[in-house]
C-alpha cells in the first residue's frame, strides 16, 4: 500500500512539474537587415527568448548579399526567419578595364588612366548601380542609363541585358547579356564586384569580353 501511494505522489509531482513548465518563444524586433561581414552577435541583437535563455542561429554566409533563411535555437524550440544582407558596401570608386577575349589570346581596351567609375546603392538593399559611364563622362554601355546587378542570397548574382550599343565595339543595334559576375572580401575587411562577362550578340555572332573591376576606396 505504501508503495502504492509513493508511486502516486510520483506521479502527480511529474504531471505538477510539466504543467508549470511555461513554453518558451521566441521574439524578434522587427526584420533583419544586416551588412556584409557581420556576425551572429549582429543578428542576435534581434532576437529574444522568452524566459530569458540563450539563442543560436545557423544558416547565414555573411559574405552573400540577399536574402537567406536562418535557423534560430534555444534549448528545443526552433524557427526560421528570413534575414537580407545589404549591398551597400560594394558600392565605392573603382578602376574599370575591359578586356576582349579571342579564341586564340586577349587584349586589352582600355588603355591609359583614368578609366574610373563610381558604382552606387540601388534601389533595393540587394541591388547595386553600374552607371553607363566612367567618371569623366566617357560612355561605355550605350542606352541602358545605368547595369543593375542583383544579388540573390547565394553565390551568384545577376545582370539583366539590353540592346544597343558598347563603347567598344562598332554595332549600334546589338544584344548584350552578363554572366559570372564575381564579388566578395577584399583587403581591409572591405567588399567588392571583381569582375564579370558581357556578350556581345551580332550578326549572328557572339563577341565576349570580360570586365575587370579594381576597388579603389579600400
Amino acid at each position: 500500500m505504501r508503495k502504492s501511494i509513493v508511486v502516486l505522489t510520483s506521479i502527480i509531482l511529474i504531471i505538477a512539474s510539466s504543467a508549470c513548465k511555461k513554453e518558451v518563444k521566441l521574439s524578434f524586433s522587427g526584420d533583419i537587415m544586416l551588412d556584409l561581414g557581420s556576425s551572429d552577435q549582429d543578428v542576435l541583437k534581434y532576437v529574444s527568448a522568452s524566459d530569458g535563455s540563450s539563442v543560436s542561429v545557423s544558416g547565414i554566409d555573411y559574405d552573400l548579399v540577399g536574402e537567406q533563411i536562418a535557423t534560430f535555437t534555444t534549448g528545443e524550440v526552433s524557427e526560421t526567419k528570413s534575414v537580407k544582407i545589404k549591398s551597400d558596401k560594394l558600392a565605392g570608386l573603382y578602376e574599370i578595364s575591359v578586356i576582349q577575349i579571342w579564341e586564340d589570346g586577349e587584349i586589352e581596351l582600355t588603355f591609359g588612366e583614368g578609366w574610373l567609375i563610381t558604382l552606387t546603392k540601388g534601389s533595393k538593399y540587394n541591388q547595386i548601380h553600374i552607371p553607363d559611364s566612367i567618371d569623366n563622362g566617357k560612355r561605355i554601355f550605350i542606352n541602358p542609363g545605368k547595369l543593375v546587378v542583383n544579388f540573390n542570397g547565394k553565390d551568384s548574382a545577376y545582370i539583366p541585358g539590353y540592346t544597343g550599343e558598347f563603347n567598344f565595339t562598332f554595332d549600334k543595334d546589338a544584344d548584350y547579356s552578363f554572366s559570372n559576375i564575381t564579388y566578395g572580401r577584399i583587403a581591409n575587411n572591405q567588399y567588392a564586384i571583381t569582375e564579370f562577362t558581357l556578350i556581345e550578340s551580332a550578326s549572328g555572332f557572339d563577341h565576349y569580353f570580360r570586365v575587370e573591376l579594381d576597388k579603389k576606396d579600400n
